[in-house]
């Protein structure tokens, strides 16, 4: 993986973010009562039948299942930016810890919540995902970060000194 440097800016930024990220997914997942997400399931579906979008791909269950792969598509991007020496398997394979260990505290804590399997699956492909678009990222920044170098270390321009090697004369 090629390196890149962020700045400290974005670097705060990206940490604030995904912490952000992190604090609202715990709130949501290990929340005692399913009726936030319930609301949201059907809220996203009737808002996607009401775009046309046919019945079999607005069905309850198939929102459900991709909003949870969207739910952890930024937890492993952001990491992947951040810590590019994490490869998408290990993002993976954290996201399919994270997701089951949640799973097991909705099945056994919480009586109103439903711990399943499909969850565990949309949740760790939506970290696969999040994963290699993190290191697309990560792979464009790094070129970037490349390409600014060269022009930066003058090597790519012919004939470029400073004022104070001019004046001096030549060996």
């Amino acid at each position: 993986m090629p390196a890149h440097r962020l700045s400290p800016r974005v670097r705060t930024t990206l940490r604030a973010a995904l912490a952000a990220w992190v604090v609202i997914l715990a709130v949501t997942l290990l929340a005692p009562s399913a009726t936030g997400p319930s609301w949201l399931v059907e809220t996203v579906a009737g808002a996607l039948s009401r775009l046309g979008v046919p019945d079999a791909l607005a069905a309850p269950a198939r929102v459900e299942f991709g909003l949870n792969v969207a739910a952890f598509v930024p937890l492993s991007l952001l990491g992947a930016v951040l810590w590019p020496r994490l490869i998408w398997r290990d993002w993976t394979a954290l996201g399919f810890a994270s997701s089951f260990l949640v799973e097991v505290v909705q099945a056994v804590a919480f009586d109103a919540r439903s711990a399943t399997h499909a969850d565990v699956v949309a949740n760790t492909l939506g970290t696969l995902i999040g994963a290699l678009l993190g290191h697309l990222v990560a792979r464009i920044l790094g070129a970037k970060a490349r390409k600014a170098g060269a022009s930066e270390g003058g090597a790519d321009l012919p004939d470029r000194h400073s004022p104070t090697e001019e004046l001096e004369p030549p060996r």
